[in-house]
């Protein structure tokens, strides 16, 4: 079985209006808007599907009010789809749409889907070149300054779960997703959904309440400039910081996390780690979320005085 990439995830909104709008502002291009909800695209064509709160098409919640209802994952061939339908199918109910995508719950109830990845988009992916001592790769040139975000793709996403176990056996055991790194103690999970890949397309958390929830979904962006970029245009949308920006230790991704109206928070990320089949997992014994981070994002103008320009300076 050969995963490429998240292909699409489907949420209820509370609010469509919210919804749509945020998902614009976060560099999403809309690709349908109808009565039964609206689709948002990355840059390569994974897809967000948003539906309204108590649509009849919604797969139903793994927890009393959880908004995120599904994770669809791509698979290289129809052969992969079909090892992946004979392998769920052992010991749970598996449903196929006409189009092929097939349907289980895992161990917690979260709706998964698989469907054979079809998206071929190519995206200029270029990161501003750096300027470093004795490795200059920019000469005569600015740096790029990104005015807003235009996500790749679907990095991750991330669940909170009573028992990560359970979990661990269904998506690594079973799916065969390896395993990247761990937090010592049962506390965190990160799973990749190929050998040779970034760092975790899946981060199972340990809820320590028993609850089950979404986390957050990671939009990779270019390089770190767009991070910046991203998430000072998104601020000045109006929309409120969860955490960041900051730098993760354990995948060394740039980050910046925004609370998202849906559920759970939604992040900007780049320059993660990229692993392949010879990458020793490390258990982790301090949970260590960040390097570094800024708690409530970055002074725009917004949320504080701003500070004034060199031409306001200048005329003093």
């Amino acid at each position: 079985m050969k995963f490429v990439d998240i292909d699409t995830l489907v949420f209820a909104a509370p609010d469509m209006k919210t919804a749509k709008r945020f998902y614009t502002d976060w560099g999403l291009t809309k690709v349908s808007d109808r009565r039964s909800g609206a689709v948002f695209e990355t840059g390569i064509g994974a897809r967000l599907d948003i539906r309204p709160a108590g649509h009849r098409s919604l797969p139903p919640p793994a927890a009393p009010g959880m908004n995120f209802r599904e994770a669809i994952w791509g698979v290289e061939t129809r052969d992969d789809l079909d090892a992946v339908h004979r392998e769920i199918a052992r010991d749970r109910e598996v449903t196929v749409d006409e189009d092929g995508t097939i349907h289980c719950v895992d161990p917690y109830g979260i709706a998964v889907g698989f469907r054979v990845w079809e998206h071929d988009r190519q995206v200029d992916a270029g990161r501003s070149a750096v300027n470093g001592y004795g490795n200059i790769e920019r000469p005569d040139e600015r740096a790029k300054i990104y005015r807003r975000a235009r996500p790749i793709r679907m990095g991750h996403i991330g669940f909170l779960l009573p028992d990560l176990k359970p979990a661990e056996k269904f998506y690594g055991d079973r799916l065969g997703f390896p395993v990247s790194d761990r937090y010592a103690g049962g506390r965190g999970l990160f799973l990749r959904c190929a050998a040779e890949t970034d760092h975790h397309n899946l981060f199972l958390i340990r809820s320590g309440d028993g609850r089950i929830a979404f986390h957050h979904v990671a939009f990779e962006v270019r390089d770190i400039h767009e991070v910046f970029g991203g998430g000072i245009y998104f601020d000045r949308k109006g929309w409120d910081t969860e955490v960041g920006p900051g730098r993760h230790p354990v995948s060394s991704a740039y980050f910046w996390y925004f609370k998202s109206p849906c559920e759970g928070a939604v992040e900007y990320f780049a320059d993660s780690d990229y692993l392949t089949a010879d990458w020793k997992p490390t258990s982790f014994r301090n949970n260590r979320f960040s390097e570094w981070h800024l708690v409530d994002g970055i002074n725009t103008g917004r949320n504080a005085m701003p500070r004034p320009t060199m031409a306001a300076d200048a005329g003093r």
